[in-house]
């Protein structure tokens, strides 16, 4: 059972830059950005038995670009 007033929602923005050497150096400064939710409850199975357990998790994709470089 999920007890009382435990459930969270969890948040997470995350980007990732990329910044790569030699013959994939055209795609460096190329980033991809995400959003991450989540919703995590304590639950107790038996007394003294507490659990963390994410409820359902869903990603959003916020953007990504893609920076050439010339040559």
């Amino acid at each position: 059972k999920v007890l009382h007033g435990s459930e969270v929602v969890l948040n997470l923005y995350s980007k990732l830059v990329l910044r790569l050497p030699g013959i994939f150096q055209f795609l460096s400064e190329s980033s991809v950005e995400t959003n991450l939710t989540s919703h995590i409850a304590l639950t107790q199975d038996t007394p003294g038995d507490l659990k963390l357990v994410v409820k359902d998790c869903k990603n959003l994709l916020g953007g990504f670009s893609v920076n050439l470089r010339r040559g």
